[in-house]
């Protein structure tokens, strides 16, 4: 196991098949896709799990295999712990971030995941599967002591497939779009044996967790490209993956060819621009801390703010939606980054 990154395994089936899903309109606690050979399902009472909610997620699994391996169900941890990891560019947690940590969990001790038929990579046919990810979870309040114990079926599949891949942590969290951040699932398990993969644009819009218009029977592929454009230039920009995109409007189908990583290259100026690149690592920290906070609110306030960014007319000098929303909460005091 490496130990230079944060890394985890999981399973292909939880790769292809989505246990969370991004912003919805209205509060869901079912997702369904309906193949020809077979069912995939997940339900939470709570609502479904959102993309922070796997950022929370995956950093409890990356703890659970760097210290168990994978050979126990059982983690001690405590939210601060987790709130460092989750939260890297803030130093004080207060109650909203611990509570919306333990509203996550219970998220996670809700889910069920039900895959019927031929959908389950496992080597064994056809099968009807049910998985739970977390099955209790203990905080001693006067400690701060925070237990979890993970479903046995669950952490035996992770421990057990020949059908996984690894996760670089770090690497994921860094996705602020909740599309990059499902696409990039999609595409790691895609690329598994392969540099070029296809797939259809409705297929695909389920896979991604999108919704449809009101009334509508399908997926408009303007609404999908309008996401997927800008997925691809944020998993190209902050992960390890390259990755080449094209559509085919008759077809409908989306192709996505795996390139070769170019690493950037410095070319030094003759003046020293120390000062200049500082300001800007600068700025980029301050943003990605907004970003993270930004990614714990609700669905609702999560649209909001984005409405309301877009169309601010003060913010016109900021190109990218999220630098857009980084204006927007400092200026109106949604977000204040911590002072060294």
């Amino acid at each position: 196991m490496e130990e230079a990154k944060k890394v985890l395994k999981d399973d292909i089936n939880f790769l292809e098949y989505p246990n969370w899903v991004i912003d919805r309109k209205s509060k869901a606690t079912v997702w369904k896709i309906e193949k020809s050979n077979g069912n995939y399902e997940m339900v939470s009472p709570w609502g479904l799990p959102k993309h922070f909610d796997k950022i929370i997620l995956y950093y409890l699994l990356y703890k659970l295999y760097r210290e168990k391996n994978l050979d126990s169900y059982l983690l001690t941890t405590n939210r601060f712990e987790i709130a460092k990891n989750v939260f890297p560019y803030e130093k004080d947690f207060g109650k909203n971030r611990y509570k919306r940590i333990m509203d996550s969990l219970k998220k996670w001790t809700a889910l069920s995941i039900h895959f019927d038929g031929g959908l389950f990579y496992g080597g064994d046919g056809e099968t009807e599967r049910f998985f739970h990810i977390i099955d209790d979870v203990i905080l001693r309040k006067e400690t701060g002591e925070l237990t979890l114990k993970f479903n046995e079926s669950y952490v035996r599949q992770l421990k057990e497939t020949k059908f996984y891949k690894f996760i670089d942590f770090e690497q994921y969290k860094k996705l602020h779009k909740t599309s990059s951040a499902r696409l990039y699932e999609i595409l790691v398990k895609n690329y598994k044996e392969r540099n070029e993969w296809a797939i259809g644009i409705q297929l695909l819009a389920e896979k991604l967790t999108f919704e449809k218009r009101e009334n509508a029977q399908s997926y408009y592929p303007s609404d999908v490209l309008r996401y997927l454009k800008p997925s691809i230039t944020e998993i190209n920009k902050k992960t390890d993956l390259e990755i080449g995109f094209t559509y085919n409007k008759e077809t409908g189908a989306c192709v996505f060819k795996k390139l070769k990583k170019h690493r950037e290259s410095f070319v030094p100026a003759f003046k020293d621009e120390s000062k200049d690149k500082k300001a800007i690592l600068n700025s980029t920290k301050k943003i990605e801390a907004c970003l993270s906070y930004f990614n714990t609110l609700d669905e609702d306030e999560q649209r909001l703010i984005r409405n309301k960014a877009a169309h601010d007319s003060f913010l016109v000098v900021f190109k990218t939606e999220e630098e857009k929303i980084y204006g927007y909460m400092t200026n109106n005091n949604l977000w204040k980054p911590n002072e060294n």
